[in-house]
């Protein structure tokens, strides 16, 4: 009986210390030309040239203006809700059946946009509202 619980143990001690990557609670407002956006998938983009190198896709759809991150990773472990810390390059995907969003050119693509995101800790109120034009 006591070897059985030392292996439970162990293992819930080697679960924890491969959890994964942390993550924080990223969401906020995403306008177009100061309205409430309503559609597309908003993408943070890990910003290699800030030195964020996760291995990561942190995407919302964008809905009555707002978004919640959720990470996809390669590995199961990492994916989750919020977004690693780091700097993003931030771009919204309008290529959706059905949707019709008219945005800048500029804000579709990872290496063009300028939007730039730092995902920290404890981020100031309004921190991750992402505006766009068209």
């Amino acid at each position: 009986m006591l070897p059985a619980l030392g292996c439970a143990v162990g293992g819930l001690v080697l679960s924890g210390c491969d959890a994964g990557v942390k993550r924080v609670p990223v969401s906020g407002a995403v306008t177009l030309d100061g309205q409430p956006l309503t559609g597309g998938v908003l993408h943070f983009a890990p910003d290699v040239s800030k030195g964020n190198n996760n291995r990561v896709d942190c995407l919302s759809p964008v809905r009555g203006g707002h978004y919640n991150l959720l990470t996809q990773a390669i590995l199961q472990k990492d994916n989750g809700t919020g977004a690693p810390l780091g700097w993003y390059k931030v771009y919204l995907f309008t290529d959706i059946p059905g949707v019709n969003i008219h945005v800048n050119p500029k804000f579709t693509l990872p290496e063009k946009t300028p939007i730039s995101v730092e995902v920290v800790e404890n981020p100031p109120p309004g921190a991750y509202d992402i505006k766009m034009t068209k």
